[in-house]
């Protein structure tokens, strides 16, 4: 009767073992399936607000140039006979986003933060705009965007 008792014990043991095994392993594949997702949510976001804003002013004549100190994606357009410069660059920490007319000085305050970033690194070569673009979330990734009506300049 004692071995009945001890192999019944040793059966539950192993059960019960068995089931802490699989839940704290199904655990991190779930952590790890949440992570891998957020970053490719992060990345898909970062490539597509890039692309938003360089397909918003595609039109416009592009050229990548240091402003105060910073690396500038910059747009001109012409509007009623005024110059209108589209600015995207990286200021503390963020990529930020500003249209100004010709009279008005590239600001920090004048731009609006679309997205945290840790790198922001535009590269134009013909038509071709390649932007290397870090986030915090999703890490470093290339954006390549074709300007299809814009003339690019250097």
């Amino acid at each position: 009767m004692q071995i009945q008792n001890v192999f019944v014990f040793l059966l539950l043991a192993v059960f019960a073992m068995s089931a802490i095994f699989l839940t704290a392993l199904s655990a991190q594949v779930y952590r790890d399936t949440v992570e891998d997702s957020g970053r490719n949510n992060a990345s898909r976001a970062a490539a597509a607000i890039l692309r938003g804003a360089v397909q918003a002013d595609d039109a416009g004549h592009a050229a990548v140039v240091e402003e105060n100190g910073k690396t500038v994606l910059r747009f001109t357009n012409s509007y009623d006979g005024e110059i209108y410069y589209h600015r995207l660059y990286e200021e503390n920490g963020y990529l930020r986003e500003s249209l100004t007319s010709e009279e008005w000085d590239s600001e920090e305050e004048m731009g609006e933060a679309l997205m945290a970033v840790t790198a922001f690194e535009p590269v134009l070569e013909n038509n071709l705009l390649r932007i290397r673009v870090a986030t915090p979330e999703a890490g470093e990734q290339e954006v390549c965007i074709y300007l299809r009506a814009g003339g690019a300049g250097e």
